[in-house]
């Protein structure tokens, strides 16, 4: 009976417990914990982002486990914002109670494919109070970029790099597939491809080249199905160094007689090296054969995009051939083919005699040779024939026979006499065929004065042509270089001046004082396009300087010693030779 009181009691006992808990439990509400004080930031960014877009970070204050909280209210500290890279930040300075529960909110750009930094400062402190690291990748694939060299030179492999970019010019790997790359080549040439290599670790395709031929061209590029393209900058072949030379000359030339030739300096692939002129080489020209060729020496000035034009002399009659090679690399030659050097014919004869006489007394006569060139043929002494002297009258001539060693540069100055006091003409031909000859008489006591005054009117009816000419066209022409080419013998000074032979006039001017001797020659119109003063290295020439006035160009020559000297006019250039007398 005891125990089932024990039992009871102690069951009301808990009853009463539950009761109790429970009327607690009612009386009270939920607990609220509240964030603690402020203790340090926190940025809220992604790690990645994508190149230009907008993104926004929040800068939260936080209390010491992590919890948001509002900057207290009597804190007035201004803070900072720094990134390294490309990004741009926005705002980059605040105030502390800008920055509520919520955070600070911040906008985030960057164009650039990067790791940057974000930085918050005190003002004032150089230290960080936080700072983080965020990754950009570069946006969708919009175009393909090709890297080229500017210029290569023909027969040398070179590279060029292609990889995929966004529209801000970040390399993209995704989405660039290097099996579904098309080249095209576009221009002067078509380059061998080589080789072509992927480069994870660039994501792009390295293409290795090789062209043997010179010219322009560009590369374009599209992936397979995409509308992805990209367009290269122009790319220029350029020669190789000189390999050997092509001698063009002709068949046949005559003795003493300019003949002109053409010489191509070639690369191994066969192309012109048209930067030839500039690398500052002696050329030699040789004649196989027994005779001297003139000249025999030549610069690479001379050369205009691998080319060169020049006149040659040959003093012999025979079958030759012309060698052209480099003076320190004999290697580097060139031969041209048979050139059948033949002797000068004579095609008339002209006589220039007095215009009275008196008869059975002796008076002089002037017999000039012209050559099937119509010029003076200055070595008939060499190549000419017995002259024959024939009267139209009814006298007899004597003597009548004028041996070729009494002409002296194609004239022969002979006295004969004419036995009849009557009108005649004179004639001269050749034993071997009729010759056409001229007779030219002129009064004895004016023949002096004729012929200065004819050779005066003729030097100024051409000046005043040229120069009339000159006007007409209007054009100002170009001295662009000056070469020099000496023999033992001779000294030739090359004036290169585009289209002087067709718009351009020289008067040439002879001062001598002593043993010393200068030559000044006018060009016009003429300008000055040399890049450097004269520089020359000459057993003839002391100096040369240029000087300018009026659309003319004035070169003083001042020589070591009196010579010879003579200005030729040729296509695109002046020569100036001289000659030891």
């Amino acid at each position: 009976m005891g125990n089932k009181i024990l039992r009871m009691s102690c069951w009301l006992n808990f009853v009463v417990f539950l009761l109790f808990f429970y009327c607690i439990s009612l009386t009270h509400a939920e607990i609220i914990a509240k964030p603690g004080t402020f203790d340090h930031f926190q940025f809220d960014t992604p790690d990645v982002l994508t190149a230009g877009n907008e993104y926004k970070i929040f800068i939260i204050a936080v209390d010491a486990f992590g919890n948001p909280v509002s900057m207290p209210a009597e804190s007035f500290k201004e803070y900072k914002l720094t990134v390294t890279g490309s990004a741009m930040v926005s705002p980059s300075q605040f105030k502390s109670s800008e920055i509520t529960q919520s955070g600070l909110t911040i906008k985030f750009k960057d164009e650039k494919a990067e790791e940057v930094v974000i930085s918050l400062y005190e003002i004032n402190s150089p230290f960080p109070i936080i700072e983080k690291k965020i990754k950009i990748l570069p946006a969708e694939i919009s175009d393909l970029s090709i890297k080229v060299p500017a210029s290569v030179k023909a027969g040398s492999d070179f590279e060029v790099w292609i990889s995929g970019k966004d529209r801000f010019g970040n390399v993209v790997c995704k989405d660039f597939e290097p099996k579904d790359l098309n080249l095209f080549f576009k221009g002067d040439v078509s380059p061998q491809i080589k080789e072509i290599q992927y480069i994870p670790e660039s994501c792009s395709v390295r293409v290795k080249l090789l062209s043997e031929k010179i010219g322009n061209f560009h590369i374009e590029a599209d992936l397979l199905n995409k509308k992805i393209t990209g367009k290269s900058e122009k790319i220029a072949v350029l020669n190789g160094p000189v390999n050997s030379f092509i001698v063009n000359a002709p068949e046949t030339a005559v003795v003493d007689e300019p003949f002109d030739i053409t010489i191509l300096a070639i690369d191994r692939f066969n192309n012109f090296v048209k930067d030839f002129a500039i690398q500052k080489e002696k050329i030699i020209i040789e004649a196989q054969g027994k005779g001297y060729i003139f000249p025999s020496e030549l610069s690479s000035y001379a050369f205009s995009d691998g080319k060169a034009k020049i006149s040659l002399r040959y003093d012999m009659p025979e079958d030759i051939k012309i060698v052209v090679k480099v003076a320190n690399n004999n290697s580097i030659r060139g031969e041209s083919g048979v050139v059948k050097i033949v002797p000068p014919k004579v095609k008339r004869f002209e006589i220039i005699s007095p215009e009275t006489i008196i008869a059975g007394q002796r008076f002089k006569i002037k017999i000039i040779a012209y050559n099937h060139l119509d010029k003076v043929m200055s070595n008939y002494n060499l190549y000419g024939s017995t002259v024959i002297l024939k009267s139209s009258g009814s006298g007899s001539l004597t003597p009548n026979r004028v041996p070729p060693s009494e002409f002296i540069n194609g004239v022969a100055t002979v006295e004969v006499m004419y036995d009849r006091a009557e009108k005649f003409n004179i004639f001269a031909t050749t034993e071997e065929k009729e010759i056409p000859s001229k007779e030219i008489k002129i009064a004895e006591e004016k023949r002096v004065e004729k012929t200065k005054k004819k050779i005066v009117e003729k030097r100024e009816a051409k000046k005043a042509k040229t120069k009339k000419r000159i006007v007409t066209k209007g054009q100002v022409l170009e001295l662009k270089n000056i070469s020099l080419v000496e023999t033992k013998k001779s000294s030739s000074l090359t004036l290169f001046i585009p289209n002087v032979d067709k718009y351009g006039g020289y008067y040439p001017k002879t001062k001598k004082e002593g043993k010393s001797m200068s030559v000044a020659l006018e060009v016009y119109p003429v300008k000055n396009k040399l890049e450097a003063p004269i520089k020359i290295e000459s057993d003839f020439i002391r100096e040369v300087s240029i000087s300018e006035k009026e659309n003319k160009v004035i070169l003083n020559i001042t020589l070591k010693k009196p010579l010879k000297y003579r200005v030729t006019k040729k296509k695109d250039e002046l020569l100036v030779e001289f000659r030891r007398p």
